[in-house]
């Protein structure tokens, strides 16, 4: 069973057939330098702070669902990378705001400015995040897993809420606080203070972070100097892979003949596999009462694209967390029963090295490592292969760690589907009873999608704890022996 799936090369959404054989092209330069991820509320005024980080004045608005990275460039410029095209489309930099929804919106957009602050510190704008938006918070959380820091963005008339302090509960990388708008707010020292004890209650990791008062008004800039200064720092000392993490070159003794490993090993990959499968189920369901709720309200069919694709878009950070996670596991479960002592964390990255080139060789045809997913108005699923493919779904533009083991889902939706359920300009207003009928449709649809999306995640997460399996099996193997860990 194909459960819909349309296997092709990357495509270009622009063509008539969403499933046309095109020639692959290579990705993009990743983000490879430190970087700090800009988060906060809607409207808490994260992008004007961002330009004057960088110096850049006036710059354009931008559509606010894409994620924005600022990196040193000569010149200013600015590349879209829109799922299922085959390269970034340069863009005008007066043109990045989209006007009306009219096509399928960029996952990110890489904008290059000469400023001294980029030259030490890549910046990461992300889309606000409102009270209600989980999605957008798991994309955000997981961009700063990676990051040298997260700089969370107050307005000084808003206090911190309940949705906020469980994301900032969730965050493990050093943080800084913006507090903007201090102009409009004369009492602002007494609102630093009171968020400062909401951080105790719910988060008090962070009650201690430092706080920068800004304002950013057409006169000037006011404590923006400042925070530029520390987060230049970050650049500075930040360390993508600490030393605890490097491989080591001293030996692992192992009991030579002990095959007691196979049993375990077997185990654990069966049980984590239906656990990862029963949840990213679990996850659909919920994404389809959200899109069914989003039908019944807000602005109906077509605004149900933009929350679907945000949705699979969180559900793809988080089975792809899921599966780093059970690596992790499923090698402490294996190799501390064989080592003479649990492995630590360089013979774990020891591990996961020689199990990611043990993967690689494993690799066929037909599931590439470099692959997504991508939704079509015919309810299948079309997959596209290549570094672009997989660069193009990427909030953040990050290369693989060179110890990732599996590689990351990617699920996304094809340009078509945000045109299908939109009404041309010049379309007089449907009547209810047509309405009525279009949502039904539109149910249908989502219904039908959502299903193949299961069948297909599937399949995706059956091949990867398969490959994990045979990986582990090799390097345990070549262990027993030799009675030394060769990885």
């Amino acid at each position: 069973m194909r459960s819909g799936v349309l296997h092709a090369p990357l495509i270009d959404p622009a063509a008539t057939s969403e499933a046309t054989p095109r020639p692959v092209r290579a990705a993009a330069r990743p983000l490879r330098q430190p970087y700090a991820v800009v988060a906060g509320a809607p409207h808490a005024g994260k992008s004007t702070l961002v330009d004057a980080l960088i110096e850049a004045p006036g710059r354009p608005p931008v559509d606010a669902a894409a994620w924005l990275v600022f990196r040193s460039g000569t010149h200013p410029g600015a590349r879209a990378f829109v799922p299922g095209h085959r390269e970034p489309r340069p863009i005008a930099l007066d043109g990045l705001r989209s006007g009306e929804k009219a096509s399928r919106p960029p996952r990110r957009i890489e904008i290059t400015h000469p400023a001294a602050l980029l030259e030490h510190l890549a910046l990461v704008d992300t889309p606000g995040i409102a009270d209600h938006d989980d999605a957008t918070a798991d994309i955000a959380l997981d961009a700063t897993e990676r990051a040298a820091g997260l700089v969370y963005v107050l307005a000084a008339g808003e206090p911190l809420r309940d949705a906020q302090l469980a994301f900032l509960a969730r965050v493990t990388v050093r943080i800084v606080f913006v507090l903007t708008k201090i102009d409009e707010r004369p009492d602002w020292i007494d609102v630093v203070s009171s968020n400062r004890a909401q951080l105790e209650r719910h988060a008090p990791a962070l009650a201690r972070a430092p706080w920068f008062p800004v304002a950013v008004t057409p006169a000037g800039s006011d404590g923006v100097a400042e925070l530029r200064q520390a987060l230049e720092a970050w650049g500075g000392i930040f360390d993508p892979v600490p030393a605890a993490r490097r491989p080591a070159m001293s030996a692992a003794t192992v009991s030579v003949g002990d095959n007691r490993w196979e049993a375990v090993l077997d185990r654990e990959i069966r049980n984590r596999r239906v656990a990862a499968i029963q949840q990213a189920s679990i996850d659909l369901a919920t994404i389809h009462v959200r899109c069914v709720q989003e039908l019944a309200s807000g602005d109906g069919c077509p605004e149900l694209p933009y929350v679907l694709d945000r949705a699979l878009h969180a559900l793809s950070v988080r089975v792809s967390r899921q599966v780093v996670a059970d690596t992790d596991a499923v090698i402490g479960a294996v190799f501390g029963g064989l080592l003479d002592e649990p492995p630590g964390p360089a013979v774990q990255r020891r591990i996961r090295l020689a199990a990611r080139r043990a993967a690689d060789t494993l690799a066929v045809e037909e599931r590439v490592r470099e692959r997504v997913l991508l939704l079509t108005t015919t309810s299948a699923v079309a997959v596209l292969v290549g570094p672009a493919a997989v660069d193009s779904l990427s909030a953040t533009g990050l290369p693989e760690p060179d110890d990732l083991v599996l590689p990351a889902v990617s699920v996304g939706l094809t340009a078509s589907c945000y045109q299908m359920w939109r009404a041309p300009r010049d379309t007089p207003a449907p009547r209810e009873s047509v309405r009525g009928t279009e949502k039904k449709d539109c149910r249908r649809w989502l219904q039908q999608a959502l299903r193949v999306v299961e069948a297909e995640i599937e399949r995706e997460l059956g091949g990867r704890y398969d490959d994990l399996r045979q990986s582990l099996a090799i390097i345990a193997a070549d262990a027993v022996d030799h009675g030394v860990l060769l990885a």
